[in-house]
């Protein structure tokens, strides 16, 4: 058989007849997709009723195709896909049957054939009921839960003594470790902070020590760094002498304190 003839053959008789409707496809291709030429895609709806729109069909199909490089004593290469109102149980019942002609018209064109049955499956679901479309049905069932969150979200939680109660506790507990934390920062940085009059006075004279040493090294020392430095350090030697005399006077105590014992004796 003359594969590529028989092909040729069948896409100018589908040409004919579909016109501008037998569109080349350019898109993503189904993964394993076998294609000896080009893909084609054809919108497949219901038989149109008098004085209806097709557009206004509330099931369309696509139909993609392509001839396999022995078709047609092969089968071609078929993809169905929902445009409106086809549920993926819908699309798998429908492919179903296109599978079931294909079987039954090997070795023969069959694409025609193939997108009649397709439309026959489509009219025999319209009949069969009221049709929704998935897509609808999930975008209504996301605006009933974004109303219902918006309704929670203006009237609050309800509030119980149960709740509150569990609401102070934590709120108290937090507020406790809180003031903890923040006094023992407190602390830490006052003890950090604090210094003897002494060390005081010794941490004043070596800050003019450093002073007097950049001065020197630059040749210039000013009277006020040589006051600063020598009212620090004399106020250091004050403090000393200070304790010095504490220490004795602890001391003359301690001797007077013999000295009445003794006479006691």
């Amino acid at each position: 058989m003359d594969y590529q003839g028989e092909q040729d053959m069948e896409l100018e008789a589908l040409q004919a007849i579909l016109m501008d409707d037998l569109i080349e496809y350019e898109g993503n291709l189904p993964s394993g997709w076998v294609a000896a030429g080009k893909t084609y895609k054809i919108v497949i709806a219901p038989d149109e009723e008098d004085g209806a729109d097709s557009g206004e069909y509330p099931l369309k199909a696509e139909l993609l195709f392509a001839h396999t490089p022995k078709y047609p004593e092969e089968p071609p290469s078929l993809k169905l896909r929902s445009v409106t109102g086809l549920s993926d149980s819908d699309l798998a019942e429908a492919t179903a049957v296109l599978e079931e002609q294909v079987q039954a018209n090997l070795g023969m064109a069959m694409i025609y054939t193939l997108m009649g049955a397709a439309k026959e499956w489509l009219q025999g679901r319209v009949n069969s009921g009221p049709v929704t479309d998935p897509e609808v049905e999930r975008r209504k069932a996301e605006e009933a839960a974004e109303r219902k969150r918006a309704e929670a979200r203006a009237h609050g939680t309800p509030v119980t003594l149960e709740t509150f109660a569990a609401w102070k506790a934590r709120y108290d507990a937090e507020v406790a470790a809180a003031r903890a934390k923040a006094a023992e920062a407190l602390k830490e940085d006052d003890k950090a902070r604090r210094l003897s009059g002494k060390a005081w006075f010794l941490r004043q004279a070596a800050e003019g020590a450093d002073a007097v040493v950049g001065d020197d090294e630059a040749g210039v020392l000013s009277e006020d760094d040589e006051e600063d430095f020598d009212d620090a350090e004399g106020a250091a030697e004050e403090e000393e002498l200070v304790e010095e005399e504490d220490e004795e006077d602890d001391i003359d105590y301690e001797d007077d304190d013999d000295e009445g014992m003794l006479d006691e004796l």
